[in-house]
């Protein structure tokens, strides 16, 4: 071979290895060889709809609002704190990378570090050390073999950790678009004709055009429920009592004063031969009932048949709850987290839960065999045992019902009035701001008008008080309301300002017991404030123990039948939530007569108790 030839061949060689080094910069630079047009297309799709997810803000750490968002998967895999555990919980590989994920079934499961049971803040400081994790969703572009023509556009969301009713390490979400294209490239020339949100197992629809359906352009706006992450279309608190909807209420809404951010996730688009897409497992520890740890997207119903998933299971509204919430709904959204609070507690740590359980039931029976309930005396003037103080207004409630009936009916429809305009002034405001489309009103007016319809609420419960005790003592009704109103409205408001200055709150304590029963002392012996006041403080000394518990007693009737009355309405009828409020003001006006009836019958028990204690005089010769 001539040196000419060597020189052709040495170049040749040379070349080659410059074009390799080319191609391989560039695949390294990319990821992956220059895509087709069909993959270019769907990153051209998926970036076009991308969502946006609008959380709400957390001021303060382990405190209210979302402390998560959705990021991709690599932001745990490689954490020297997370472990994959086979079936029996021998650890697989620590620190797991996508790979070794690839193909593993049913048994092996992610172990994030925290107890999902009881949580406390170890997910959010975890999770704040992964602040540098982009936002991130998965978008995915598939056709479903039972409905040729149709296009189907899906975003997954990963969250790290669900703390809501339901509490489990990792979380999956999503939403998908429908098109009727054949292709990505043909649904890039097209609208989409229906959008789904998945909500807990179910989801709720609209069409591209509905008006609930909020977009900054093509760019489709998510509101999670804060802790459930259940995708909902607006921001406000929702209802539900199914696996479909959930069961409690999933909130997003701004009505208790918070704000909100809107959060514009970067998306991977989904080819399908991610290593860890083929994971059967579960994405978080394994736990007893709902809270095991969830399986990842492709074990999903709408992964395999997304049209189905979404025409055929779709619901087209989910329920909202009113801005200003009533008693009913407050203490249905709180029976339900406590319900589901004390399950998982259960789960957690039975022995405790169980103890604690049995030491409240034997404190309540002790408690109600501690006094006499029955042969309570005829005359309103008399000794009682604290059982006869607490069901002897039913007796005098059925003797006399129309003076009773009257106040009660006119505490109802003030209460039903300040309702209705508290809702009708805090009802949402108008806005083309995503970040606040469920605010309510915050003018200055709203803010006066909210405050002038609860003082006078306030003033009619205070005097309707008063009344029934004039009533029950046989006094005139009008003295009875100005009077007792009066001492009832001072009271309430010092007891009030000492139990939200929490460093007081011995202070409110010690007062309801000493103010017992100043209200009917104002009415029965014609008093100013402050005299009614030293007049109850007299007449409980050396029995504030018996009168605080009695107080404590008349506060519950007072307080719980509405609500528990509203929130079992709630839960076992389909009653609209106007027909439950009514039925809960009808109840707690009558609980109200009821009460201030117990309170008066206290009063002169005392009275009576201190009348016998006093010696008797002896008779001059």
């Amino acid at each position: 071979m001539n040196s000419r030839a060597r020189r052709l061949i040495t170049l040749a060689v040379l070349g080659v290895l410059v074009a390799a080094v080319i191609v391989g910069a560039l695949v390294d630079r990319a990821g992956a060889a220059p895509p087709a047009a069909g993959d270019r297309a769907q990153r051209a799709l998926v970036d076009k709809y991308a969502p946006y997810v609008v959380v709400r803000d957390q001021v303060e750490r382990c405190g209210s609002g979302e402390p998560y968002r959705p990021v991709a998967v690599d932001s745990v895999l490689g954490d020297p704190q997370v472990v994959l555990r086979g079936p029996d919980g021998e650890v697989v590989p620590r620190e797991p990378q996508a790979q070794d994920l690839a193909s593993l079934g049913d048994g092996y499961y992610l172990d994030l570090p925290g107890n999902p049971l009881d949580p406390g803040c170890a997910y959010e400081e975890w999770f704040r050390g992964k602040q540098e994790s982009p936002t991130t969703v998965y978008g995915r572009v598939t056709a479903d073999p039972a409905h040729p023509g149709m296009l189907a556009l899906q975003y997954w969301f990963w969250w790290v950790y669900n703390d809501w009713n339901d509490k489990h390490e990792g979380d999956w979400e999503m939403i998908q678009l429908l098109f009727p294209a054949t292709d990505a490239a043909a649904a890039l020339a097209r609208q989409p004709t229906q959008v789904a949100f998945a909500q807990h197992e179910g989801s709720e629809v609209a069409s591209w055009e509905d008006p609930k359906l909020l977009r900054d352009g093509d760019h489709v706006a998510v509101y999670p429920g804060e802790g459930s992450h259940a995708a909902y279309f607006t921001q406000a608190r929702w209802f539900g009592k199914s696996a479909a909807a959930g069961f409690g209420c999933d909130d997003t809404g701004l009505a208790d004063g918070s704000t909100a951010t809107i959060l514009r996730p970067r998306v991977e688009l989904l080819r399908g031969d991610e290593p860890w897409l083929s994971f059967t497992g579960r994405w978080g520890e394994k736990a007893p009932s709902f809270n095991n740890g969830p399986t990842g997207p492709n074990t999903k119903d709408q992964w395999a048949a997304p049209v189905d998933w979404q025409v055929e299971k779709g619901r087209p509204t989910a329920v909202a709850l009113p801005v200003e919430l009533s008693v009913a709904q407050e203490s249905f959204c709180g029976l339900t987290a406590a319900g589901s609070q004390l399950f998982i507690d259960l789960l957690a740590n039975p022995g405790a839960v169980l103890f604690g359980l049995a030491v409240v039931i034997v404190l309540l029976t002790l408690l109600v065999r501690a006094t006499r309930w029955r042969g309570s005396p005829a005359a309103v003037v008399s000794e009682r045992t604290a059982g006869q103080i607490l069901v002897t207004p039913a007796g005098l409630l059925r003797r006399r019902p129309l003076p009773y009936l009257g106040i009660a009916a006119g505490l109802a429809a003030v209460l039903l009035a300040s309702y209705a305009i508290a809702a009708f002034l805090r009802r949402p405001e108008p806005t083309a701001d995503l970040a606040r489309v469920g605010a309510p009103a915050t003018e200055w007016w709203d803010i006066l008008g909210l405050l002038l319809t609860g003082t006078v609420a306030a003033l009619v419960w205070c005097a309707a008080i008063g009344s029934v005790v004039a009533v029950t003592a046989d006094r005139p009704v009008r003295t009875g309301a100005v009077r007792g109103g009066a001492r009832t409205l001072v009271s309430a408001v010092v007891i009030a300002v000492c139990t939200v200055t929490v460093l007081l709150l011995p202070v409110a304590v010690y007062l309801l017991g000493r103010w017992a029963v100043a209200t009917p002392a104002a009415v029965v012996e014609d008093t100013g404030v402050g005299a009614a006041g030293r007049r109850s403080s007299r007449l409980i000394r050396g029995r504030w123990a018996r009168s605080f518990t009695v107080m404590i007693a008349i506060l519950v009737i007072t307080a719980v039948p509405g609500a528990l009355v509203g929130a079992l309405l709630l839960l076992v009828t389909s009653l609209p939530f106007s027909i439950v409020n009514l039925v809960v003001v009808l109840v707690t006006a009558a609980a109200v007569t009821y009460a201030a009836v117990a309170a008066t019958l206290l009063f002169f028990d005392l009275r009576e108790r201190e009348s016998a204690d006093r010696p008797v005089p002896e008779v001059a010769a």
